[in-house]
């Protein structure tokens, strides 16, 4: 199976998440908390069983990483599917429309296909590393912003940050001509369209960066955790344009807490 077939199957996924999630979006949803604080909604569980049901169906023998039902498959070798249903469910249980579905595959454990779904938004971005990203179809590209004094820089979890990174939140806004909180998906799909040019988070999940990370370097960017090893799965995560990542992570290097 080709890369371009597993992208099309990640397509079809997302089209059955996205009308699973519009139809639970500001409508009453059970609501509970995880173990870690966090919320997941009785959506969140369909989306992913959804999900599961379809990709094991066709490859029984592929391996499935979820946000919610966690490892199925025992070969870590084994073509991989990581899965967030909803990206962003405190903000699709407040209405808030910044939500996603993010699918990712992953081949001989390296990222390879992403596919960012935000219904709500009414658009949808995907990556093949080493090819092309696109939103909508379309393809898009990294900015070509060369230096963080004329860069923007979004960040997620702003407590994170400053427990483990103390005083980057500082540098990074006198280093750079710009600064936002957008959060989730949002902040990488930007930086994919060239919209954006560096995101930084200190804590995070493999499902929440894996797809969003193939998108970002399939439109040429750079994704790396806080130590600057490029993998989905080291917990914290450094994105920029690629040009831009040198200089960033000498920030983090700089505060990081040993």
């Amino acid at each position: 199976m080709s890369l371009l077939d597993v992208r099309s199957l990640a397509h079809e996924l997302a089209d059955v998440a996205d009308t699973l999630s519009l139809e639970g979006f500001r409508r009453r949803s059970d609501v509970s908390l995880k173990l870690d604080g966090s919320v997941v909604t009785e959506t969140d569980l369909a989306i992913e069983r959804a999900l599961r049901t379809r990709i094991l169906a066709v490859f029984p023998d592929h391996r499935v990483i979820g946000e919610e039902d966690g490892v199925s498959g025992d070969d870590p070798e084994a073509p991989t599917w990581i899965l967030d249903p909803i990206d962003g469910t405190t903000n699709f249980v407040k209405g808030n429309p910044v939500f996603a579905t993010l699918i990712a595959y992953a081949e001989a454990q390296q990222d390879m296909v992403g596919v960012v779904s935000a219904p709500a938004l009414g658009t949808r971005w995907d990556g093949i590393v080493g090819e092309v990203a696109r939103q909508d179809g379309l393809a898009i590209r990294v900015s070509p912003v060369a230096s963080l004094r004329e860069a923007e820089v979004s960040f997620g979890g702003l407590s994170d940050i400053e427990a483990d990174l103390p005083g980057a939140l500082a540098a990074f806004s006198r280093a750079t001509v710009r600064q936002r909180g957008f959060g989730d998906f949002w902040g990488y799909c930007l930086v994919a369209a060239g919209s954006s040019d560096v995101v930084l988070e200190a804590r995070l999940n493999r499902w929440d960066l894996a797809a969003v990370r193939c998108v970002v370097e399939a439109a040429g960017g750079r994704v790396t955790d806080l130590s600057g090893q490029p993998r989905s799965d080291g917990g914290s995560a450094l994105a920029t344009n690629g040009l831009l990542h040198d200089e960033a992570l000498a920030i983090v290097r700089a505060h990081r807490r040993e």
